[in-house]
């Protein structure tokens, strides 16, 4: 069964080309569909703002049979119009926002031929071609190699550490490659990008991007992903003191984020110990140092928005 018998065109579901298409494209390990769950908590101001909270079971599998069908090439303006149709559910939507953490490939993968994500420039071309008459924008959130690659090892089980590190010099695994590589093969498409480790203080404002609303826009998720970091009765704190101080902008709700991150965040005070062929502190110290640097390239690099603390 083809793309087009799955979706059969309804009356009056042409294409709405003004309709920006926003992918968030993970990276693994960074997020675990928290963008979803606490994008779901809001559902009733993104539809009235004309934002679909897509529903992810659905939607994923949409997208795969969209994309295992095109391969990569342009979607001809009939089968935009029924799969904007099925996505769309016949709403008259304004932004339609998509989240897999493997849009970029899988964990087992994302050292192929020791690049880092090698395929991001033909993956990210691959969804801009599902609707290319359509704006489009990419989301990204980048990790620290140091701990990215021990995570993305430990969750999979397909491959052997030789095989899945291959010839990679972890001296050189640099995220502004990456973003470079999805600018080269998407010229007009504007990429946000921002740190994980930064996430729990700039999350209202990661929201509030990815759903294109008002930078000062309250998310009922917004403390979703700090509230994991703190004790019951700081964050019980924090949420008093935000709810009582509702005239501050984000920037100082922000920066009180920060104080109650730094005061009572609990740590991940045992820290798990590598244990991976080669891996001495030296080199993680190496690495971190030059996620860093590669931090301040990216923050630099003209046609990306960089949200940091």
């Amino acid at each position: 069964m083809t793309l087009a018998e799955l979706a059969p065109i309804q009356e009056g579901s042409a294409i709405r080309n003004d309709v920006p298409m926003v992918y968030h494209l993970g990276a693994p390990h960074t997020d675990n569909d928290q963008l979803t769950r606490s994008l779901k908590k809001d559902s009733e101001l993104l539809t009235k703002n004309g934002i679909l909270p897509q529903r992810q079971r659905r939607y994923r599998k949409r997208l795969n049979d969209m994309l295992l069908e095109l391969s990569g090439k342009m979607a001809p303006a009939s089968l935009q119009e029924k799969n904007f149709a099925t996505l769309t559910e016949n709403q008259n939507l304004d932004r339609l926002v998509f989240s897999d953490s493997k849009f970029l490939g899988v964990s087992s993968w994302m050292l192929n031929k020791g690049i880092l994500f090698k395929n991001a420039g033909p993956k990210t071309t691959a969804l801009r071609n599902l609707f290319p008459d359509n704006p489009c924008e990419f989301f990204l959130a980048i990790m620290n190699p140091a701990t990215l690659i021990p995570c993305a090892f430990s969750a999979q089980t397909s491959r052997e550490y030789d095989d899945f590190i291959g010839d990679t010099d972890l001296n050189s695994v640099c995220w502004s490659d990456v973003v470079s590589r999805i600018q080269r093969a998407n010229p007009d498409c504007p990429i946000t990008v921002w740190c994980n480790e930064d996430t729990p203080i700039i999350w209202p404002s990661i929201l509030a991007r990815f759903t294109g609303l008002a930078a000062d826009t309250r998310f009922l998720g917004e403390l979703d992903v700090i509230q994991n970091l703190l004790p019951e009765n700081a964050f019980l704190k924090l949420k008093q003191y935000l709810d009582e101080k509702s005239e501050l902008n984000e920037l100082q709700r922000r920066q009180v984020r920060g104080i109650f991150l730094e005061k009572f965040g609990v740590s991940d005070a045992v820290e798990e110990e590598i244990d991976l062929p080669g891996w001495t502190d030296s080199l993680v110290e190496k690495i971190t140092e030059m996620y860093e640097d590669d931090i301040e390239r990216i923050s630099r690099m003209p046609g990306v928005k960089f949200i940091c603390p």
